[in-house]
């Protein structure tokens, strides 16, 4: 069973709006390059493990 997923999110906004979920880094990077012009240096992938809580602690970032 998949224990992490990728998510591809935008913080050129304050809510930082999830815009793709998923199931690996090449997916998600591919997602990102194409859509990175939309919100030019906003774009962001970060790793979640699975029953990931904002208490644990943060994540790797990648832009």
């Amino acid at each position: 069973m998949k224990k992490v997923v990728w998510i591809v999110q935008q913080d050129a906004t304050p809510d930082n709006t999830v815009l793709g979920v998923f199931d690996n880094w090449r997916e998600a990077d591919e997602f990102s390059d194409s859509i990175k012009d939309e919100f030019v240096d906003h774009v962001l992938i970060q790793q979640f493990h699975i029953g990931y809580k904002f208490t644990d602690g943060s994540s790797r970032y990648s832009t």
